[in-house]
């Protein structure tokens, strides 16, 4: 009895998703868990946040998923395909009148839908929750938990230095205590705080600050483009909140892969006064579109090996993957370089590994499908 053709892309579909899924929960956990172990050796000495870490986890997940997305693709086929060949099943296939594009046409398809995913990834979705996820990184790193004031020690507290002649850790109580902020304006030196006491009193307030209660003071301010107008009291009792990340600070610099492709092109039209940085943004853009060619690339190699794979196991399909991983991203990396040294070969050496894996997946259709 003939099975329809529908039925049978339906099978294959099935059984590539199984592997597809398992694939991709294996490498974006693995990917994830690198990632974590960074963030921690970063913040573990500031006594980071368990809330800043899980936002940066989450918003780092678009891009791990991206990145695993074309390795968990080739894998998936390469062990979904070698089964049904050590099953027979391709051969009864064939037997019953398919042919090989019949066979693997849905796989092409999910390919191309994992191609035109990466695309939208790569250029919008993923440099913006990279952004949110270094922000939130970041935003950990400088919201200290806690803090050891040391007497005669300044200690910068965002846009505060703090400084004591004496220091209770015990009581939280201080002696001698000067306070000085000073603020940017227009990216110049704008207004200078001191504040000056004979004694007070401090407490950690997790997440938020350093709450700071002065009492018998002097409080002044003064316009560093007026230093002659200076704004100036005496305090019986102060109270003030020192916190722990500056929100209206100086935004941080973006990297080129926190940008995305259209913010990237704005910038370029608009001019970058230093060449190296234009460089970087016009690899940056190359990159993104070439990494999402990855899935159809990893298709037309992997699929013929994928097939001839017959008895040699499991194993052999994880080698392979392997090697063609290390091959692909190798080659990306080596035509990044040459790009950026010389700039005759952009974007040309950029897109080398997708065309040679493809050219690759060209001559193993012919000599391993054909001939069958």
């Amino acid at each position: 009895m003939l099975v329809p053709s529908s039925t049978a892309k339906l099978y294959i579909l099935r059984v590539f998703a199984k592997f597809l899924g398992l694939s991709l929960f294996i490498f974006t956990s693995l990917l994830l868990m690198l990632n974590f172990v960074q963030v921690i050796n970063q913040g573990v000495l500031a006594g980071f946040s368990f809330y800043f870490l899980a936002k940066s986890m989450l918003y780092m997940l678009p891009n791990i998923v991206a990145t695993s997305l074309p390795l968990a693709f080739l894998l998936a086929m390469l062990l979904s395909l070698g089964d049904m060949s050590q099953d027979g099943e391709i051969i009864a296939l064939r037997a019953g009148g398919f042919s090989f594009y019949e066979i693997l046409s849905g796989v092409l398809w999910a390919a191309v839908l994992a191609s035109f995913f990466l695309l939208a990834v790569n250029n919008w979705a993923g440099p913006r929750t990279l952004k949110r996820s270094t922000d939130y990184t970041v935003s950990m790193l400088n919201r200290v938990t806690k803090i050891d004031l040391k007497p005669r020690t300044f200690q910068k507290i965002s846009d505060w230095v703090l400084y004591a002649e004496g220091v209770n850790s015990l009581t939280g109580t201080m002696r001698g205590v000067k306070l000085i902020q000073s603020l940017d304006k227009g990216g110049a030196p704008g207004f200078v705080t001191k504040i000056n006491a004979s004694e007070g009193s401090y407490r950690v307030l997790r997440e938020r600050g350093l709450e700071i209660e002065l009492g018998q003071g002097q409080f002044s301010q003064t316009d560093c483009k007026l230093p002659e107008k200076i704004l100036y009291g005496d305090f019986h009792s102060y109270r003030t909140l020192l916190p722990f990340f500056s929100e209206g600070g100086p935004g941080r610099k973006l990297n080129q892969r926190e940008i995305t492709t259209p913010g990237l092109l704005a910038r370029l039209k608009a001019g970058v006064d230093d060449p190296s940085v234009a460089d970087k943004y016009r690899i940056e853009v190359a990159t993104r579109i070439a990494l999402a060619l990855a899935p159809l690339a990893f298709f037309l190699v992997g699929a013929p090996l994928g097939v001839a794979l017959d008895k040699r196991g499991r194993s052999a399909g994880f080698a392979i993957t392997l090697g063609i991983i290390f091959f692909y991203y190798g080659l990306t990396i080596t035509g990044s370089v040459l790009a950026r040294k010389y700039h005759a070969l952009f974007p040309w050496a950029i897109f080398v590994p997708a065309l040679a894996t493809a050219l690759a997946g060209a001559w193993l259709w012919k000599r391993r499908l054909y001939a069958k």
